[in-house]
């Protein structure tokens, strides 16, 4: 089950929103709970401050020893005698040692709030409340501090909710636009509407688009280009057949014959560098340790051949075993397709050398031919699919550098391309970190 962040921030924000709600009102609660016993405290002080003198004089004078300030409060008023008073005749009878302040005392087993004050050595006045009307009147007071958070609570949970939703509407808004997106030339995403937040993740997204809008171009130029360069050869294999067809002797089609095969040679030789620049194209699937070493001696073998044939002298300078990161598959590649244009654009009786060497912490893959070499300036040009220097001699489609670039990037290598020093010709690099 995917996970929703719509829902992951409603259900945090409203847990966070209930807890933090709980947490104010217990704190309200008991604050307030406290501040009304506070209250009840300076309400019973100040009664004892504004009860007249005749009042607790007349409660030593007569047998009605004590005064209810407020019967619904159960607030109230006695003398407390500490000599020569005899009994008093209170409802109370509290203990006249009661120091002056506020005291808790029991009385017929029940709690009273008592505040005594001091009215000479031997005379004093407690001013006292029931603790159980006390504490109900202070409970009633704190559970309406609670009731606005009850209803505030909910509401805030719901507006967090609502919040979250149009926060997260930019993110459905650009799945639409992605959703509307030409998969043929895709265009970057708008940043101007979207939450800062995003604006890297859009970007990088915007970055991506651009890389897939160029290999679509590249995929859409290198199809023409194929579909140009096969049409040349196969309209050239077509008039060879017919002329073929119109050999009058056995000996006159076997000399028609010829340029038919080297036109199917040729074809053959574009498909598999075709193929082999789609393949790379696809990506590199495994990595593991490789020796060059033993890649460009298998490479020389495959192709000496062709050197033979045109009388190169084609040979291998290496040291010992050097081990790089890659695929032996794409460094073959890479290798055969620039050995092979070295000997075709070479010419007869000329030399080509192959060349695996360390320098430092890098090891070398070095190709020195003795052909026409290319000059600085066409020096990135001739990475492009099908391109061919004008005025090139021999049969190659174009491809082979391309192939080689391609390699070299997803290998994480580098492709030098410079004239050689010593004489005439090309001096092919590549160049990466030892493994």
């Amino acid at each position: 089950m995917k996970k929703s962040l719509q829902r992951q921030l409603s259900i945090g924000l409203g847990i966070a929103i209930i807890c933090m709600g709980l947490l104010a009102g217990l704190a309200a609660f008991f604050l307030s709970l406290n501040e009304a016993q506070e209250y009840q405290d300076a309400s019973l002080q100040q009664i004892a401050a504004l009860v007249p003198p005749q009042v607790w004089q007349n409660a030593y004078r007569y047998d009605q020893r004590h005064v209810d300030i407020d019967p619904d409060a159960r607030i109230v008023v006695e003398p407390l005698c500490l000599s020569n008073c005899g009994k008093l005749d209170t409802p109370l009878q509290l203990p006249p040692q009661l120091s002056q302040g506020f005291h808790t005392v029991v009385v017929k087993d029940q709690d009273w709030r008592v505040f005594v004050r001091r009215l000479g050595p031997d005379k004093a006045l407690a001013v006292a409340q029931s603790t159980d009307l006390r504490s109900d009147a202070a409970f009633a007071s704190a559970r309406l501090t609670l009731l606005p958070l009850l209803i505030l609570i909910p509401l805030l949970v719901i507006f967090a909710r609502i919040i979250v939703r149009r926060s997260l509407a930019p993110i459905h808004a650009l799945a639409e636009a992605v959703d509307q997106q030409n998969s043929d030339r895709p265009t970057p995403l708008p940043v101007e509407q979207v939450p800062e937040e995003i604006v890297p993740f859009i970007q990088s997204l915007n970055r991506l688009l651009e890389r897939i809008r160029q290999l679509l171009a590249k995929e859409r130029r290198f199809i023409a280009d194929a579909a140009h360069e096969l049409r040349t050869p196969l309209t050239a294999l077509s008039l060879q057949v017919q002329n073929l067809q119109r050999a009058d002797s056995l000996e006159e089609s076997r000399k028609r014959l010829l340029p038919l095969q080297d036109g199917l040679e040729r074809t053959r030789h574009l498909l598999d560098q075709l193929l082999g620049f789609a393949r790379q194209q696809s990506g590199v699937s495994t990595i593991e340790p490789v020796d060059l070493t033993a890649v460009a001696r298998q490479v020389v073998e495959d192709l000496y051949p062709l050197a033979e044939l045109k009388k190169i002298d084609f040979g291998m300078d290496a040291e010992k075993p050097l081990r790089v990161q890659g695929s032996s598959a794409a460094f073959y590649s890479l290798l055969r397709n620039a050995v092979d244009n070295a000997l075709r654009y070479s010419p007869d009786h000329s030399e080509v050398t192959v060349r695996v060497r360390s320098e430092e912490n890098e090891v070398l893959l070095e190709v020195l031919d003795s052909g026409p070499g290319i000059p600085p300036e066409a020096s990135e040009r001739v990475f492009d699919p099908f391109y061919r220097l004008p005025g090139s001699a021999g049969d190659g489609s174009g491809l082979g550098l391309s192939i080689v670039r391609s390699i070299a990037e997803q290998m994480g290598g580098q492709i030098i391309l410079q004239a050689r020093t010593d004489h005439a010709g090309l001096h092919f690099i590549y160049r990466q970190k030892a493994g």
